[in-house]
């Protein structure tokens, strides 16, 4: 009866009368009121889920019925309030020897203790805890079951450190404490969990150095880690190169941490790597065996202090390539430290739905090697050093953008309306050099910003009804002349409107749209 609309009614009292029942799956189907005690008088019942009826619910439960229930392997509340059982919950639970998952997100727990005086679900495979705002520390108990296959304690405030018991868990397969509190140095028993494939770890304090998990990880000849995620901490330090024996490894995600100096050489064996987010540190060396990784979709090394030169062979054989991001942080543009050194006709491997270059010298010419990219949905080249005027088949090209940004360059010529963009795509082609007549692109951009530049023609007539979906348009700092168009009035869309700074006369045509600003220079 799953992800059903029952609107708003309650469970029914009568299906606690069907003592044959094994199955009974609620999720989803928008009951309301308290979970009926009648459940309780289903001893044969294995299976129970009311998980994702809380949008509706609105009173608070009692689980005393679930004594009953001796028969019970799997049992999902999330959701529900359950903040008047909240102090016998788990102690209610734990009298059922045979479950063996457990799922209580977002039960409204925070205010009572975790804790239980003893003991008695020793072969629970899943306990998910998550969402609940527990304030402690991570209690003992759990590294008591040691059947556990997947740990979930992420977003709640637990604090402290990692105990070094978690070693005991030695069946773990997948740990995610995201979302909390949990500082100090990541424990090196963590390496020990050889059979963990997924650890997430992300938006908590873990800081110092992070040397003695990987060497200790490396130590685990069958580990069988595929996921991990240490993003959002404090994590300082270089990556070591034991990180290159994780060979299992698809997801890596260290972004916004205090990572410093070289990328390991060793990142080269990880052959079976997909993605690798690296993002918001202070790393500086590049390693040219990164372009091995065959089987790499996403690459994110953006907002470091990179240095040195970019050529082909850094890319060379990332044939499975969809997301590329690279960028160095608090570089101007006199001062970019990472060169693009790609020759004329070379031709990609990989064809990208993604990308951004900022802050790197890609230029001076516009990159070539864009001609194959027929699959972009978002270009990004940002204060890239390109000082050329953009070519003909770029304009040409069969692609249908829902972002392009060439900000911050010095490339000048004529913006043609020829590029074709999804609905609600953003263009940013301010700071340039672009000349000639207003461009009237395409009828699906909500977002265009064309200040800095040196635009000379009056606004077009028909820019109303040719985007019609603007909401955000800056034209300011250029030289466009004459009076602004009667039909910007009928922009119903438009919250902000800059044009300072030009040669415009007259009055704004204030028409069926509502501005939250208007910023003019009218002469």
């Amino acid at each position: 009866m799953s992800m059903n609309d029952f609107g708003g009614s309650q469970i029914p009292s009568f299906i606690g009368s069907l003592q044959n029942l094994r199955y009974l799956n609620l999720s989803g189907a928008c009951f309301v009121g308290t979970i009926p005690p009648s459940l309780g008088d289903l001893s044969r019942m294995y299976y129970l889920d009311l998980n994702h009826n809380h949008f509706f619910q609105s009173y608070k439960s009692s689980i005393t019925w679930l004594s009953g229930l001796s028969s019970l392997k799997y049992l999902h509340l999330g959701g529900w309030d359950l903040t008047i059982s909240a102090t016998y919950l788990l102690q209610t639970v734990s009298r059922i020897p045979s479950i063996l998952e457990l799922h209580l997100p977002s039960c409204q727990l925070s205010d009572r203790p975790l804790t239980l005086p003893f003991l008695n679900f020793t072969f629970l495979s899943v306990l998910d805890l998550s969402n609940n705002g527990f304030k402690s520390t991570i209690p003992d108990w759990l590294f008591n079951l040691r059947s556990l296959v997947k740990l979930d304690l992420s977003n709640n405030h637990f604090h402290g450190e990692i105990p070094d018991a978690i070693s005991n868990l030695a069946f773990l397969e997948r740990l995610d404490l995201s979302g909390n509190s949990i500082g100090g140095k990541l424990s090196r028993n963590l390496g020990k969990l050889c059979n963990l494939r997924s650890m997430e770890l992300y938006d908590n304090k873990i800081s110092g150095e992070i040397v003695d998990y990987f060497d200790s990880l490396s130590e685990c000849f069958s580990n069988r880690l595929e996921t991990l995620d240490l993003g959002d901490n404090g994590v300082m330090g270089k990556l070591p190169d034991a990180l290159g024996y994780i060979k299992s490894l698809r997801f890596l995600r260290l972004s916004n941490n205090s990572l410093q100096r070289l990328l390991p050489c060793s990142i080269g064996n990880l052959k079976s790597l997909q993605k690798i987010l690296l993002g918001d540190n202070r790393m500086s060396i590049i390693p040219e065996n990164l372009g091995q990784l065959s089987k790499l979709v996403v690459l994110d090394i953006s907002k470091s202090i990179w240095e040195g030169i970019l050529t082909e062979a850094y890319l060379m054989n990332l044939s499975s390539l969809k997301e590329l991001a690279i960028s160095c942080a608090n570089q101007s543009p006199n001062n970019i430290s990472l060169v693009f050194n790609i020759s004329f006709d070379w031709i990609p491997p990989f064809k990208l739905k993604y990308l951004s270059i900022k802050s790197c010298q890609l230029g001076p010419k516009f990159p070539t090697w864009l001609q194959n990219q027929d699959e972009l949905s978002t270009l990004s080249l940002i204060n890239a050093s390109i000082s050329d005027t953009i070519p003909n088949w770029f304009w040409q090209m069969d692609v249908k953008l829902d972002m392009l940004d060439l900000s911050y360059n010095n490339i000048g010529g004529r913006v043609l309306s020829s590029l074709s963009f999804n609905k609600h795509s953003s263009v940013y082609l301010l700071s340039n050099h672009f000349d000639g007549l207003f461009p009237l692109l395409s009828s699906n951009i909500t977002t265009l910003y064309l200040s800095i530049n040196q635009f000379l023609r009056p606004i077009l007539d028909d820019i109303g009804e040719a985007m019609p979906l603007l909401s955000t348009l800056d034209i300011s700092f250029n030289s466009l002349t004459r009076s602004i168009p009667l039909s910007i009035g009928n922009l119903s869309k438009l919250t902000v409107f800059v044009i300072s700074n030009n040669k415009l006369s007259g009055q704004v045509p204030l028409g069926k749209f509502t501005l939250l600003g208007v910023y003019r220079h009218v002469k």
